[in-house]
């Protein structure tokens, strides 16, 4: 999944307390790079650290990265869970992570999380504040509230059922075993990342494959956090508003995972936050489209620790979509010429400061152009 280059300059490590430690892939920054706050990559449910393959080599270039597989996935330990409760499931995997960040001598860092591991990255920021600089959530779980009252068909129910009796892709895999296994798994891929070329059908098939085929206590603990849809048992949107660090929410133009609920929480964040569509991406849009993604990421970069730009001007890496490039005046109320003077520098991202919902609704977010 990595490539040579990765392989050749990566440094291989474990860190964290015994029975929980976090297997990591540690790759060091350009020079004068080193008192900066590191960017760390948090994987979903399921998945392990060699899925920001195309991350880790471009990020590089601009700070030190840092990837791990959660505990109880991938490679890292995979210590029993035995609570029951919403809190317990969140120290099962926080704990991990503290104890990891307090090995690795990390103080400040940036966290970039996809899906469950957006969820992680999130709550992670809320407990430890002082200890994350930035967000970067990547169609995150575990942000709306699941509404019974709505419509969710049948499919839903049924895997909501299955969900309940413990039956999840992984639990399959390890009951069914050999080319059954495989069979199924290969099936999940092909399905789940369609269209991505940089990674084969076959590698993807193997590297899931051997996640899923270990036992894991990582499956019950998940379980009382994320439902069927990825709806939060706790979800994010109740607790948001205490975040402290900048945010940034990242959605596939063509994401099964709507971007709304992340619209409808911006206006009450304290904090600068915006929300980005990845351009010709799904659900996976490091993978889908991870040229976009990388660049979104790096973008970051640049700016101060508060989220807003640097002192040194430095030139947009983001444009408005050219169909809608007209409109971005009209749609709240505030022009590109004062878009770019309330300290942003990317006028084609929508929710650059909560200070654009005094008196006007947010626009929709608008797509990233490179």
């Amino acid at each position: 999944m990595l490539s040579s280059a990765t392989r050749a300059s990566a440094s291989v490590k474990t860190a964290g307390r015994p029975g929980s430690q976090l297997y990591t892939v540690d790759l060091e920054g350009p020079d004068g790079t080193d008192h900066l706050p590191p960017v760390v990559l948090v994987h979903g449910f399921g998945m392990g650290l060699g899925f920001w393959a195309r991350q880790l080599d471009e990020i590089r270039k601009h700070r030190r990265v840092l990837a791990f597989d959660l505990p109880g996935m991938g490679c890292s330990d995979r210590p029993k869970f035995t609570g029951s409760t919403t809190k317990e499931a969140e120290d099962y995997f926080l704990g991990a992570i503290r104890d990891w960040q307090q090995g690795m001598g990390i103080q400040r860092m940036i966290l970039v999380g996809h899906a469950f591991g957006a969820y992680l990255a999130a709550t992670y920021a809320l407990r430890y504040p002082k200890s994350v600089t930035q967000l970067l959530l990547s169609s995150p779980s575990g942000l709306e509230k699941y509404n019974k009252y709505h419509d969710h068909g049948d499919v839903h129910l049924i895997m909501s059922v299955l969900w309940r009796l413990h039956v999840t892709p992984q639990s399959l895999v390890r009951a069914l075993g050999g080319w059954m296994g495989r069979l199924l798994v290969r099936s999940f891929a092909a399905a789940r990342f369609v269209g991505e070329s940089s990674l084969s059908l076959g590698q993807l098939t193997d590297y899931l494959y051997h996640l899923w085929v270990l036992r894991s206590d990582a499956e019950k603990p998940y379980r009382l956090l994320v439902g069927i849809g990825g709806y939060g048992r706790k979800p994010l949107c109740d607790r948001m508003h205490k975040l402290k660090a900048p945010a940034t929410f990242i959605f596939g133009e063509h994401d099964w995972r709507s971007h709304a609920p992340a619209d409808n929480l911006l206006p009450r964040l304290p904090i600068l936050a915006k929300v980005v569509l990845i351009r010709d991406a799904t659900h996976h849009a490091y993978l889908d489209n991870s040229s976009h993604f990388n660049a979104l990421v790096t973008g970051t970069l640049t700016r101060g620790q508060d989220g807003r730009a640097s002192a040194k001007k430095e030139p947009s890496l983001y444009a408005p979509s050219p169909s809608r490039r007209s409109n971005l005046g009209s749609q709240d109320g505030i022009s590109e010429e004062e878009d770019a003077s309330e300290g942003g520098d990317a006028p084609s991202v929508s929710h650059s400061g909560r200070t654009r919902f005094r008196g006007a609704p947010p626009r929709q977010p608008e797509f990233v152009v490179f």
